[in-house]
């Protein structure tokens, strides 16, 4: 028990918040982390059947834990400060083995080291990065299950993301969901846990099947979506949809575990016994006396931090204040907003909770702006308290949406007003949408009444003294956007979102007084 309350009982505590978020990500709709609730059960099952293995090694601190605990604990530390929960939960990768090896020692975890590598198949990624790999394996879906599909005489088309049958009333739209994203990370875990956990240990057999566990399952999703099209040309694109999609997922689900399991085996046989175990070194041995002393520094030093982190990581204030950008005016630099169709309108509706929970505020508006010459402005403004993980990098949400980023970097704003202070410069990125190729050019700024600058790491440091403290400061983040219309080059996108941004500017200072 001592290790336990000694090192790993004060780490439980600091890192509540991100192993909640964790969680909530396990069982998100999308279900693209649904099998990471495996993960912990399979690491426990392996540890209770290597007990008597590791139980009669003898315990010893081993300071070289150290080196992993505490860049770990610095980064879930900065994490819990910018309420960015991916830094925090991620850091979980290098924490928990370091805890392991300063506790048990490295004798001990010999031949356990792999279950706490696999932390790292149940730690979710970033939401932006799940958005980006979801939207380019979609991509690889649809156009390669379009393509065996003809391949085959199904004489499908194209049409963005939905596949139509020709002669067949009707089309296949192939979500997000349906992008291959689940079936990846399914099978990457699943491949890490054949090799580690069963067979004899050989490094050329890990390798090899945790390198076709990635194209496999691309490959499946393909043949997957290919299958469907031939249902939909058969039987209708009603069955496809219906039973025909259920089917598929339950064929291609058990067809990848077939193969995984053989392609395993094959290589146990050949390669099985080609190379030896990887091991963690091991330790000296030291008497019980010695391991309690030696650890009641570091044990301290957990506990001492375990509290603030705690309260960094669970005292996340919500802007519950709003009503500041619903005031912005209606019409802009000659630009009048435009209202929303029925249907946008209740899709924006249907998510705003969902908004909400991410940016950690309700004071927020997404608006379009249109000229008299019919040229268009996509405009987001968003304003904070206490709650500053409202603001984030432009990048984020563009890269989330469907969107290709062709250009990232800061230009000179001389028309920023002389009294505010900061750095003169906007955030700059064109973009590419991936479906139709358009272009867009994006200007962003962060900033309070009396502080502006487009760059979000000069806004970070600037805030993060507050930051820690979880102190009120006001703040803003807008975003002009405009789309390259038919002709037109970046400079003269960027002029339209500069004249937009430079008007709107002083009215958001205004409104946080």
């Amino acid at each position: 028990m001592k290790p336990f309350l000694c090192v790993f009982l004060p780490l439980l505590l600091a890192y509540v918040t991100a192993l909640q978020w964790c969680v909530d990500r396990w069982n998100a709709p999308t279900e693209y982390f649904a099998h990471c609730w495996l993960v912990p059960l399979v690491g426990a099952l392996v540890v209770w059947l290597r007990r008597k293995s590791w139980q009669t090694r003898p315990r010893a601190t081993d300071l070289r834990g150290l080196w992993l605990l505490v860049p770990g604990l610095m980064m879930h530390f900065a994490g819990a400060a910018l309420m960015i929960d991916s830094w925090s939960a991620s850091s979980i990768v290098l924490t928990l083995p370091g805890a392991a090896l300063l506790a048990l020692g490295a004798a001990r975890l010999r031949g356990l080291w792999p279950v706490l590598l696999l932390v790292l198949f149940a730690i979710p990624m970033p939401i932006y990065v799940e958005g980006r790999m979801a939207f380019v394996l979609k991509e690889i879906a649809v156009e390669g299950g379009s393509w065996l599909a003809n391949l085959v005489g199904a004489d499908i088309v194209r049409d963005g993301d939905r596949l139509l049958p020709r002669g067949i009333d009707g089309s296949l739209y192939v979500a997000e969901a349906c992008g291959g994203l689940r079936s990846l990370l399914a099978m990457l875990t699943l491949a890490y846990c054949l090799v580690f956990f069963t067979g004899p240990p050989s490094v050329a057999r890990r390798v090899l099947l945790l390198l076709v566990a990635a194209p496999l399952a691309v490959a499946a999703n393909v043949a997957r979506i290919a299958a469907l099209c031939l249902l939909a040309r058969g039987f209708g694109v009603p069955f496809a949809e219906g039973t025909g999609h259920t089917v598929a997922n339950v064929v291609e689900w058990a067809a990848l575990l077939l193969t995984m399991v053989s392609v395993d085996g094959l290589l146990a046989r050949r390669l099985g016994k080609s190379a030896a175990a990887i091991e963690v070194p091991g330790a000296a041995v030291v008497p019980e006396t010695t391991v309690a002393t030696s650890l009641r520094g570091p044990a301290i030093v957990l506990w001492l931090l375990a509290g603030p982190l705690l309260w960094l990581s669970c005292y996340r204030p919500f802007s519950d204040r709003s009503g500041r950008a619903e005031q912005i005016p209606t019409s802009i630099a000659g630009y009048t907003m435009q209202p929303r169709t029925t249907e946008q309108q209740q899709d924006f509706v249907e998510h705003l909770p969902r908004y909400h929970e991410l940016l950690g505020t309700k004071d927020f508006v997404w608006r379009r702006y249109v000229n008299s010459e019919k040229y268009a402005i996509q405009v987001v403004a968003l304003f904070h308290d206490t709650n500053w993980k409202s603001v984030h990098p432009p990048r984020i949400c563009i890269e989330g949406s469907d969107m290709m980023i062709v250009r990232d970097d800061l230009v000179a704003a001389p028309w920023l007003d002389q009294d505010v202070g900061g750095r003169a410069v906007a955030s700059r990125i064109v973009a590419e949408r991936r479906s139709n190729r358009w272009r867009y050019v994006t200007l962003s700024m962060f900033g309070t009444e009396s502080w502006a600058s487009g760059d979000y790491w000069d806004f970070t440091m600037h805030h993060l003294p507050r930051a820690l403290l979880r102190q009120n400061e006001s703040g803003y983040l807008l975003r002009v956007e405009s789309l390259l219309y038919k002709g037109e080059n970046v400079a003269q996108a960027e002029a339209r979102c500069r004249e937009f941004l430079q008007q709107l500017l002083p009215i958001a200072r205004k409104l946080l007084r």
